[in-house]
């Protein structure tokens, strides 16, 4: 006799979706969960089983031993998220389509043209054309090389 296991719904998203896209469809359902929507609830329910399912997505991700004076970078690149990382330095975006705006740190300006694009990772300011990922951004706010800007991104996780 065998017994077959049910997944929860959020193992299944684990399974089809990557971190990435992961915070994409939470971010959408974040979105979408208005209290003035008929469906407001099915939105509550999705935002909260995505989340669920990062974590597990995060739990299921090989843990290496540290090797001394080592960096991970792809490992760090994989699990960071811009939007969260430059909300932690202070700054107050707003959603505008599928990107973010917010005032440049970088410069002075009372109109935003700091744009951070969540589904590659990656920011772009129009104003005075800073451009980089999420180590870039790191490494420009705190006037640091990319060594000190990995491991503060790392720190950050």
């Amino acid at each position: 006799m065998t017994t077959t296991t049910l997944k929860t719904d959020a193992e299944i998203l684990a399974e089809r979706f990557n971190l990435a896209e992961l915070r994409r469809e939470a971010r959408h359902a974040e979105v979408n969960c208005l209290p003035d929507w008929d469906d407001s609830g099915y939105w509550y329910w999705y935002r909260d089983t995505v989340n669920e399912a990062m974590a597990i997505k995060k739990q299921a991700q090989p843990k290496t031993k540290p090797i001394a004076g080592h960096i991970d970078i792809e490992s760090i690149k994989a699990r960071a998220d811009i939007l969260a990382i430059v909300e932690n330095y202070g700054l107050k975006v707003r959603k505008a389509g599928h990107t973010f705006k917010s005032c440049c740190p970088f410069h002075t300006e009372k109109t935003p043209s700091f744009v951070i694009y969540p589904d590659e990772n990656r920011f772009h300011c129009f104003g005075c054309q800073a451009d980089g990922d999420v180590f870039g951004f790191v490494m420009k706010i705190e006037n640091c090389d990319f060594k000190t800007a990995a491991v503060k991104v790392g720190d950050l996780l």
